[in-house]
């Protein structure tokens, strides 16, 4: 059977607010075989073991699916309560059943979103019937993007920014007039090197120092969280979250201790500090839990569960430049963690810096992501692991 994955990528607004998750169907190494057959059985399989409202949390869901399968009304199944948003290609003007499986998604109160419009015939046609048209910002002008903006709002068609990279990227796209961003550009802010941090962020780091000691104790941890009721409550709150399964209802800092351990029990702590970073989109926080749960499960899979906790720490700390605007590496320098693990974060080296290293080259989606290995483990086993890992972010994000 061929080998064919689900790539995940959010969408968000002019305020860097999530508006949906674009769910992607992926050819992997088998290019020769039939994918149908093999894409229907992965749209159960993912939706009896994980579920898609999982992954895409409260979100809309963009779905790129193959033809044939628009086609056949062939997708996934959500709540009332969620918007399908179906994402079609530009070449599908003359094709009479998928014009007729749109027509009716339509009358069912979904979406369509028309991907690579180029402002041809064909598109400027199907963009009537579409709600939203994907443009492709690398293969335009800044004068041809503000011609087509122009005309696509003036017919009430929202827009979408594809292959947004970083922020300062998204600020010249939001400045000419896109409505959405696709891509994980709010992990590459825009930072200046020299600048001091603020004061407010200068204590978190102090306090995320600190807590991140290995020689700070429960004792002193239990101290710290003492001095700030409402992060205690949070942290309870968070812990007591299904995502956790802690068996009992966690109701002081030594039961989260009891049952989560000192090492996660200071994961969660990190969270929370993180979470109240005024000027860091939620999302940021929603993508570092998603990194580290995938980085804690592929080291289960790989032969490193002993140090799990370690992966979960790279993953959750890799994007610490982001949330403080500032170069990784400096924020590290006032951190007491280990050579292995600021390697990892700053260079991508050894097994846990391979393994953000292959999750970021999972997250981007490019085209050489089918050959993609940790491992032993092929890239369908990565995708599954994404997609767990995803939808174990948008519970805890979304039941705080």
């Amino acid at each position: 059977m061929s080998e064919v994955f689900i790539g995940r990528q959010p969408i968000l607004d002019r305020n860097m607010k999530v508006f949906a998750y674009e769910l992607e169907f992926h050819q992997g190494l088998n290019p020769n075989q039939t994918t149908i057959e093999a894409t229907e059985q992965l749209l159960e399989k993912t939706e009896s073991e994980i579920g898609f409202q999982s992954i895409v949390g409260s979100h809309a869901a963009v779905m790129q699916l193959p033809r044939e399968l628009i086609a056949k009304a062939k997708w996934p199944s959500f709540d009332q309560n969620h918007n399908i948003v179906l994402e079609i290609p530009n070449d599908v003007n003359k094709d009479v059943e998928i014009l007729k499986s749109l027509k009716a998604l339509k009358l069912e109160g979904s979406a369509i979103a028309l991907d690579n419009f180029i402002d041809d015939e064909s598109s400027v046609k199907l963009a009537s019937i579409s709600d939203f048209v994907k443009i492709d910002n690398e293969a335009h002008s800044e004068v041809k993007m503000k011609s087509m903006l122009q005309d696509l709002h003036e017919k009430g068609v929202k827009v979408i920014a594809e292959r947004v990279e970083t922020e300062e990227m998204f600020n010249y796209l939001k400045r000419i007039g896109f409505d959405y961003f696709q891509g994980y550009f709010f992990t590459n802010p825009v930072v200046m090197n020299g600048q001091k941090l603020t004061g407010n962020k200068l204590t978190l780091l102090q306090l995320m120092s600190k807590i991140n000691d290995p020689k700070t104790k429960f004792e002193e941890l239990s101290g710290i969280l003492s001095q700030d009721v409402a992060l205690t409550h949070k942290l309870l709150v968070a812990v007591n979250n299904p995502a956790t399964m802690i068996p009992i209802k966690v109701e002081s800092v030594s039961d989260a201790l009891k049952y989560m351990g000192l090492k996660r029990l200071k994961f969660w702590v990190n969270m929370m500090m993180l979470g109240d970073l005024e000027d860091a989109p939620k999302e940021l926080l929603t993508t570092s839990l998603m990194r580290a749960n995938f980085c804690e499960k592929l080291a289960e899979k790989t032969g490193h569960a002993r140090e799990r906790d370690t992966f979960f720490l790279v993953g959750l700390f890799s994007n610490l430049g982001a949330f403080f605007r500032a170069p990784i590496a400096e924020i590290l320098e006032e951190m007491p963690l280990s050579d292995d693990v600021k390697e990892a974060l700053i260079h991508y080296r050894g097994p846990m810096g391979e393994a953000l290293s292959c999750l970021k080259q999972l997250e981007s989606a490019g085209e050489t992501v089918a050959n993609l290995r940790y491992g032993e483990v092929g890239i369908s086993d990565l995708a599954n692991l994404l997609l767990s890992a995803s939808a174990w972010a948008q519970q805890a994000m979304d039941n705080p």
